[in-house]
């Protein structure tokens, strides 16, 4: 239609341990939606294989907003798991007027030694190829998690108005921090995905994308 907008582009934010390619699936869905947006999936900062970095939320979301700019971003969806999804709260927290709505899996309200210890259990059954392709070590995933433990979002959850979407399978440990998450969040619905359990989008690409194409419609 002459005139009208593009809707708002959408960044994929990937987890340590893996790549940006982990989300190939849902950039495939997004581009077969028969909207035209923007579609991105960058490394997110300290993680990026041969420059190694300082790894924290603040840093990650400040080179997330610097990519919305160098790609003329005003505002975009945030598509994020594990600590993709927590560098996505870190930026709506403090640049608000940048998101236009979160999707997340594998994020936490306040992290704690319980979830810690379940996040922890998953990277000892990581396989060995996942960690090549991505250049991380397990070292390096444990560093990446207590990162995520330490987060503490407090208040600024509940100032948080754009939708959000959580995603978590059936059949992940994490589901009760997931549920927390979404009662801390004005606008957030969950949804359970039978037959996945900590990699949703990775697990059930299909029912993924489903809800992923929906929300943003």
């Amino acid at each position: 239609m002459p005139g009208a907008s593009r809707p708002a582009p959408v960044v994929f934010l990937h987890s340590a341990g893996l790549t940006p390619q982990m989300w190939q699936s849902q950039v495939e869905a997004v581009a077969a939606s028969g909207e035209e947006r923007q579609v991105i999936a960058p490394w997110l900062s300290g993680l990026r294989p041969g420059r190694p970095g300082e790894l924290s939320l603040s840093l990650a979301a400040a080179e997330v907003t610097s990519t919305l700019d160098r790609y003329g971003m005003e505002r975009a969806w945030l598509v994020g798991h594990q600590l993709g999804a927590m560098v996505a709260l870190q930026v709506a927290a403090s640049t608000p007027e940048r998101v236009a709505g979160l999707v997340l899996s594998g994020a936490f309200a306040t992290p704690g030694k319980l979830a810690l210890r379940l996040q922890k259990s998953l990277i000892r059954v990581l396989p060995n190829k996942a960690l090549a392709d991505s250049g991380a070590t397990r070292d390096d995933l444990v560093r990446a998690l207590e990162l995520m433990a330490t987060a503490d979002f407090g208040s600024r959850l509940k100032q948080l108005t754009v939708p959000v979407l959580v995603v978590a399978g059936a059949a992940d440990p994490g589901l009760p921090a997931a549920r927390q998450l979404v009662a801390q969040l004005p606008d957030a619905r969950l949804e359970e995905i039978a037959g996945a359990a900590a990699n949703p989008s990775l697990e059930a690409p299909g029912e993924y994308n489903r809800l992923l194409v929906g929300f943003l419609a």
